[in-house]
């Protein structure tokens, strides 16, 4: 197996800079077939007792064997305190252009949280030593997407050698903002949504009867393979419809791997209890649907959509209102994850901030600040048009045809 070079680790975190991790000592598991995965099961399992649902060994197996089969590699960092394992990582690594880049394991899209899993969420040290691990992972470059600001894995990566484009970033550039809704709070749903706006709460029950003048509604989630695959294909589907309508860049739904994915993790899944694909059918036809990824302490809404031809009945925030019952009621709190929305901020009662890191793991990696500013660039002439080209633009259009 290679290893990181003397010179390449000069990169990583300084070891002295962080708190003293007392016994902890790490290794680094190479996993080159799925068999290799699978002997991790039991230590797996030990640790995960609270973990997010992208965290729990079945989500990870089978991002390991989809990894597998399309080439790339498998490490997962292990870290022990004494002979108890504590935490552990796991990485899906490949070859992108010059660099290797490690990201979490994951379904494809890359919108997971990042981060390591450990066995006490509370003791900063485990995150630190989960760091400091990375300096034997055979990679160059180690991509974190939507780390939570001000928390533990946050401040062990303050330590590490981070990007220097986005490092300059002024901070406004560097966050996403994220909403929740934190039910555990709330004895019943009907104390939470008395706590909404009422320009969210009022309409709700009055759209719900006027679609039901429409046809027959169903509100729930699929509990069986077959239905989950038939409801998946069609949010995929009208998922990428809208992204090509509107220009958008969502390269994950130009194919059907992630969607494939999510039918695989049905069967994998028990559907009766578990809402994995939850959705509004119309006269049995969905109308809208989420691919919902549900741990032990919060529902994460992942992936989303509906028709159009219902924007005026509201289903999104009916199929919202459906899911976050049941959230409650099962003992989760609703997490709608990063980027802004308004109908997100209408429904939530928590904002938090997030921040992807890219950790450069060898000198080679550094070459990843060349298409992360490339991306600023974009990013900046994207900002110009919207704000001054485009309305610029419009004016002159509207005073030739004025003429």
């Amino acid at each position: 197996m290679m290893r990181n070079s003397p010179t390449e680790t000069a990169f990583l975190p300084d070891v002295t800079a962080r708190a003293n991790t007392g016994s902890l000592r790490h290794e680094i598991r190479v996993c080159s077939t799925h068999a290799d995965f699978l002997k991790l099961r039991s230590s797996w399992e030990a640790v995960c007792t609270t973990c997010p649902a992208t965290l729990e060994f079945a989500y990870c197996e089978l991002a390991a064997a989809k990894a597998f089969a399309r080439g790339a590699a498998v490490n997962v960092a292990l870290v022990y305190d004494g002979a108890a394992l504590v935490a552990l990582w796991p990485l899906c690594i490949a070859r992108e252009g010059a660099c290797r880049i490690a990201r979490a394991l994951g379904c494809g899209s890359n919108e997971e949280y990042g981060g390591p899993l450990v066995s006490d969420r509370g003791d900063e040290r485990f995150y630190d030593a989960a760091v400091d691990a990375l300096r034997s992972v055979d990679a160059d470059v180690l991509e974190i997407r939507f780390v939570e600001c001000n928390g533990p894995l946050h401040e062990a990566l303050s330590r590490a050698p981070l990007s220097w484009v986005l490092r300059a970033l002024p901070e406004r550039w560097r966050l996403l903002s994220g909403y929740s809704m934190e039910l555990s709070r709330f004895p019943t749903f009907d104390a939470f949504i008395a706590t909404r706006p009422d320009s969210l709460r009022r309409p709700l029950r009055r759209l719900a009867r006027r679609l039901s003048e429409d046809g027959a509604v169903e509100y729930g989630w699929c509990k069986d393979v077959e239905d989950a695959r038939t409801v998946l294909t069609w949010l995929f589907a009208t998922k990428r419809n809208w992204v090509l309508s509107r220009g958008l860049d969502a390269p994950y739904l130009m194919n059907d791997d992630v969607r494939d994915f999510f039918i695989e993790l049905a069967g994998r899944t028990d559907l009766v209890t578990t809402p994995l694909v939850s959705f509004v059918k119309l006269d049995g036809i969905p109308i809208a649907a989420s691919v919902n990824l549900t741990g032990p302490r919060r529902l994460e809404y992942f992936i989303t959509t509906y028709d159009e031809a219902y924007a005026a009945r509201s289903v999104g925030n009916l199929l919202v209102d459906s899911m976050a019952r049941w959230a409650l009621a099962n003992g989760r709190d609703f997490d709608f994850r990063p980027y802004f929305s308004s109908y997100k901020e209408r429904w939530s009662n928590h904002k938090s901030w997030y921040e992807s890191h890219f950790v450069v793991l060898t000198w080679r990696g550094r070459l990843i600040e060349f298409p992360l500013a490339a991306e600023q660039a974009r990013r900046v002439l994207r900002r110009a048009r919207e704000f001054a080209i485009d309305p610029l633009r419009a004016k002159l259009r509207a005073l030739t045809s004025a003429r």
